[in-house]
């Protein structure tokens, strides 16, 4: 009996794992997941946001064949029973007189069907998006900068979520949607900028993770995007006075700043705004904040800023009396050193900082 029962629970095992692999159990190794961030991949820090109007576009797409809808036309083996007096006058018959027969009962007919569609299998999911509830992880990551020796040994630096929100299961009451075989999902955009906290300048890479996804493919088994790249410069516009950010830094960086260095644009009493340039300069194992005026900024308008090398920043600032300046900023060494250049700008136009080879211009 106990004999029975095990082969009985092998069988069922093997059964389950026949489904796995031939059938795809739960859509596995069906989706594709397209990332995108269709705003550029340079950004500034946000007022508010850790990063201002980040945002990545995903795309599900089902890998298994279309469906062919086409209807077409097969033939069809159709054998019609003999009858009680066949049957008993089967034994006077002779070979041949039977084969006649029975070849007498079989009809071919043409009949129009839809195909069987093997390979392709619809998919159900749960929409991608972040906030309280969701089914997604993004996977952020900072970068080593052009130029730096990445620290050996060192593990990557992951940027967690600004608040931890409630993960989708698969018993939550959440909305499913179907996409069928050989089709593509609606663009969903995320507001990951929003969300993680993403507080230092420099490049990272980003990717998203959808949970009850499965992908044999990868260590995880879960269904992974692309894996995109992006640029978060150190400028911040911050809409109090330098005293009020002075005063409450840790407020507006949600924490102690771990940045080395970043430009912050702030209110003025005047009809302009300002920009500071602050470093930090570590002191016997104590952090000093040394904060420096940089220049002007007309009202209403926010500087351009490029990243020249780790340590070296480009600004080019329209001032409120019509001009322009370029600024070089260089943060290698405690003490900021600024090159300023003065750009004549004729009425109405707009001068535009471009970089080549990591060299300013202005046009």
């Amino acid at each position: 009996m106990l004999w029975m029962r095990w082969m009985f629970v092998c069988a069922t095992l093997a059964g389950l794992q026949s489904v796995r692999a031939e059938d795809k159990l739960g859509g596995q190794d069906l989706l594709e997941i397209k990332l995108t961030l269709p705003k550029g991949d340079t950004y500034v820090r946000g007022v508010t946001d850790p990063v201002a109007d980040l945002q990545a576009d995903l795309t599900l797409i089902n890998n298994s064949a279309k469906e062919n809808r086409e209807k077409a036309t097969e033939s069809f083996t159709s054998v019609e029973r003999l009858n009680a007096e066949e049957v008993a006058n089967l034994g006077k018959m002779s070979a041949e007189e039977q084969a006649k027969l029975v070849l007498s009962k079989v009809t071919k007919k043409d009949v129009d069907t839809y195909p069987v569609n093997k390979g392709s299998w619809g998919v159900g999911y749960i929409e991608p998006q972040l906030g309280p509830h969701e089914v997604v992880d993004f996977v952020i990551t900072k970068l080593p900068d052009e130029g730096e020796t990445p620290v050996e040994g060192a593990k990557p630096v992951l940027i967690p979520r600004d608040n931890k929100p409630d993960h989708i299961s698969a018993v939550d009451l959440s909305r499913t949607k179907y996409l069928a075989a050989g089709e593509s999902s609606p663009v969903y955009s995320l507001p990951v900028g929003k969300y993680y906290l993403i507080r230092e300048p420099g490049q990272y890479s980003i990717k998203v993770v959808m949970r009850w996804v499965g992908n044999s493919q990868n260590t995880q088994r879960l269904a992974e995007s692309n894996e995109e790249k992006f640029r978060v410069l150190p400028f911040k516009v911050v809409d109090q006075k330098i005293d009020e950010l002075k005063s409450n830094l840790e407020t507006f960086e949600r924490g102690t700043p771990r940045y080395d260095y970043l430009l912050y644009q702030v209110k003025t009493d005047a009809d302009y705004d300002e920009i500071y340039a602050v470093q930090r300069i570590p002191v016997r194992g104590i952090d000093r904040w040394e904060w420096t005026r940089l220049c002007s900024v007309k009202s209403g308008t926010t500087p351009q800023v490029a990243q020249l090398a780790p340590k070296k920043v480009a600004v080019l600032s329209v001032q409120d009396k019509g001009d322009a300046g370029l600024y070089l900023l260089d943060f290698t060494a405690p003490g900021v050193k600024i090159t300023a250049t003065s750009v004549p700008v004729k009425p109405g136009a707009s001068p535009k900082l471009k970089v080549e080879a990591g060299a300013p211009s202005v046009e």
